[in-house]
């Protein structure tokens, strides 16, 4: 373990020489190092901040602000896209000190780390659900935590995304005459993100695709749904009422 962890060090310390960075901490305090290092890491110079914090990790195992080091660390490799390494610090604050002051904080940054590695909603969802996920533990570990406010925000853009990516989803299994399993895409979406802003159109997506299997009345439900649940754009109105002309 311990040639392990020397390697580590030396791995890290030969990485951010090749990148050009220099921080000289010789003849620091504890407390002088961790001036250092915040001062770095409130300017945006993340790969000094990085340096310094891993460094205290090394110098001081057994200290009181292990997590926070660690957490500072993880967010300076999040800002400089090394995902792998903020993944695996955030989640030894949150599993090796579950009771420390920088637990929720470190759950909350996990789900932004895996939100901020999305791509656009057509492509792979991978990551936009494994923040969904770190929300979803966020929201039952720490209930109390002042960053709530802000996971239920993210949670809201998260499940916007979520449903306009199965409402693609849904168009394009209807475009190619697969009418079923552009409704299972669709009502899924619809019971798991009931506050996403595209959902009339999702209701109205399921109507068109009843239609193109025959169902009527089906159809006409989803319409009406669309109509009574939602505010309706003029197009999508319009939309709705050439559906129904036969129930009038």
């Amino acid at each position: 373990m311990k040639r392990k962890t020397f390697f580590l060090w030396v791995g890290v310390l030969s990485a951010l020489a090749s990148c050009g960075t220099s921080v000289s901490t010789t003849g620091m305090s504890r407390d002088e190092m961790i001036e250092l290092a915040d001062r770095h890491f409130e300017n945006g110079a993340w790969s000094q901040a990085s340096l310094i914090y891993t460094e205290m990790q090394f110098r001081y195992p057994g200290d009181e602000l292990y997590d926070f080091f660690l957490l500072r660390g993880a967010l300076c490799d999040r800002e400089m896209s090394l995902w792998a390494d903020a993944e695996f610090n955030l989640y030894r604050v949150v599993n090796e000190f579950p009771r420390g002051a920088w637990a929720d904080d470190a759950q909350f940054a996990l789900a932004e780390t895996m939100w901020s590695q999305r791509r656009d909603h057509r492509r792979d969802p991978a990551p936009v659900l494994r923040a969904r996920e770190e929300l979803q533990a966020f929201i039952e570990s720490y209930p109390g935590s002042e960053l709530m406010d802000q996971a239920l925000e993210l949670l809201g853009v998260v499940d916007e995304h979520l449903a306009l990516r199965a409402l693609d989803t849904g168009r394009f299994y209807l475009r190619r005459d697969k009418p079923e399993a552009a409704i299972l895409y669709l009502r899924e979406a619809l019971d798991n993100h009931p506050q996403a802003s595209c959902r009339a159109e999702l209701l109205l997506t399921i109507g068109d695709a009843y239609l193109a299997m025959g169902n009527d009345f089906s159809a006409r439900s989803y319409y009406r749904r669309a109509r009574d649940e939602c505010d309706l754009t003029p197009a999508q109105l319009t939309r709705v009422e050439e559906s129904l002309s036969e129930d009038r």
